[in-house]
């Protein structure tokens, strides 16, 4: 099966072509039609996994409890965003391992009060120079494009880094906030972990693994549910809050970045990602409700 189809010649009558088992059949540019996500080059994903490494931290308490991104500096104070139900999981006192192997004793902010999403934040003193997240703009993205999440369990020593793509943006937030979903694996522990787009800048916070075996996401949090396509779809998805519920609740804390209009160089070959435009068509379908995937 042909996923990409090579799209040349730039001229006012621009055709677009589609595969077809390998045959590429012309449309007038003026019919209609979803436009699909066009690709240039395939995104290296060493820069970004060292990204990871650099802004993500352990969060500890008796043992190992959950993720933290390092989200801002102060002087010689930083702040690691995590999830509510990591710090939920133990009491106090916490501690933050950093990317160096440090552990630094850590106190609950009392700076930002998040209501009901599911988002925490803890602070730690350090005179070491610690990279800290660039963050970017979920809004920006659209179903298909590629994001990497990352975070630790408690089994794994190492950093566990994982490439997917978004597959749902729904228009609310369910319960916790939580409203990017993205197909990546996500293992217990990786809660607050980034979620960063294809520039590496923080775009999400990781909170909730797809297929739960309880506990599914199916209220929003409004107290209103999804349709059954859309619930369907949503239990398949993992799920992460957008960083623009961060900055809308601190953003003295997180400066969000400004959405950019994208305009594509003038190459004179191009490909359509039916990858993309297949999960644009499933996301649209569910959102609809009225159309069984």
């Amino acid at each position: 099966m042909i996923r990409k189809c090579l799209l040349s010649g730039i001229h006012f009558g621009l055709l677009l072509f589609t595969c077809l088992g390998g045959i590429a059949v012309s449309l007038p540019a003026e019919a209609p039609m979803l436009l699909p996500s066009l690709s240039f080059n395939r995104v290296s994903v060493e820069p970004i996994k060292q990204i990871a490494k650099s802004i993500t931290v352990k969060i500890l308490s008796k043992g190992f409890l959950g993720t933290g991104t390092l989200i801002n500096k102060q002087g010689k104070i930083y702040t690691v965003i995590t999830n509510d139900h990591v710090l939920n999981a133990a009491e106090p006192p916490y501690q933050i391992q950093t990317p160096d192997g440090r552990i630094y004793e850590a106190q609950v902010s009392q700076l930002v009060k998040f209501g009901d999403d599911d988002l925490g934040l803890l602070q730690f003193n350090s005179d070491q120079v610690y990279e800290i997240v660039s963050v970017g703009n979920s809004s920006a993205l659209t179903v298909g494009d590629e994001v990497f999440a990352s975070g630790f369990t408690s089994e794994n020593k190492e950093i566990i880094f994982t490439n997917g793509n978004l597959s749902l943006l729904l228009d609310k937030p369910l319960e916790g906030g939580y409203q990017m979903g993205y197909t990546n694996d996500i293992y217990k522990g990786m809660s607050g972990g980034s979620l960063l787009n294809i520039q590496g800048e923080l775009v999400g916070i990781n909170g909730l693994h797809k297929n739960p075996l309880w506990e599914a996401p199916d209220l929003y949090i409004d107290g209103s549910q999804p349709c059954k396509p859309l619930q369907d779809m949503i239990i398949r998805s993992s799920w992460a809050i957008p960083i623009e519920t961060v900055g809308r609740l601190a953003p003295k804390l997180v400066q969000l970045k400004l959405p950019q209009l994208f305009i594509s160089p003038l190459e004179s070959e191009r490909y359509i990602d039916y990858t993309a435009l297949q999960m644009q068509v499933e996301a649209a379908a569910a959102k609809s409700c009225n159309i069984k995937l």
